[in-house]
């Protein structure tokens, strides 16, 4: 699979897919703590990597993520995002090309403004990994 396919998957994937799910729920931005605000994430994929951006926001007392992409620069509103232990869960459900799919978004603590990231499609049907930088 190439570099770009993989890129326009992902990029569909937020593009077209990003609908919260059936079952959204938020964190408060207390809650959320450390993680408020802009990170950087790069994802490892087959063929290199792949760069998004992470912005997450209090809206109404509720935490929203908005992911942007060189792909998608208008960015795409993820309103499931939940805590498992100390890592942040974004989760969303979507279409590509008539397949649906659930996506499963894990940020992991790694220090100082730094995280881990994996990125599951379908229960482990496609995972890629990544770190995350938060930016000042």
């Amino acid at each position: 699979m190439s570099r770009l396919l993989i890129a326009r998957i992902l990029s569909a994937a937020f593009v077209l897919a990003l609908a919260p799910a059936a079952h959204a729920q938020s964190i408060t931005p207390a809650e959320a703590g450390a993680f408020m605000g802009v990170w950087t994430i790069t994802l490892d994929t087959p063929q290199g990597t792949f760069e998004n951006e992470l912005a997450l926001k209090d809206e109404d007392g509720k935490v929203v993520a908005v992911m942007t992409n060189p792909m998608q620069p208008e960015g795409q509103k993820i309103t499931d995002v939940s805590k498992e232990g100390e890592n942040l869960v974004l989760k969303f459900s979507g279409n590509f090309q008539g397949n649906p799919f659930d996506a499963k978004i894990t940020v992991s603590p790694a220090g100082d403004d730094k995280a881990s990231v994996a990125f599951d499609i379908n229960g482990g049907q496609f995972s890629m990994s990544g770190a995350a930088t938060k930016k000042k």
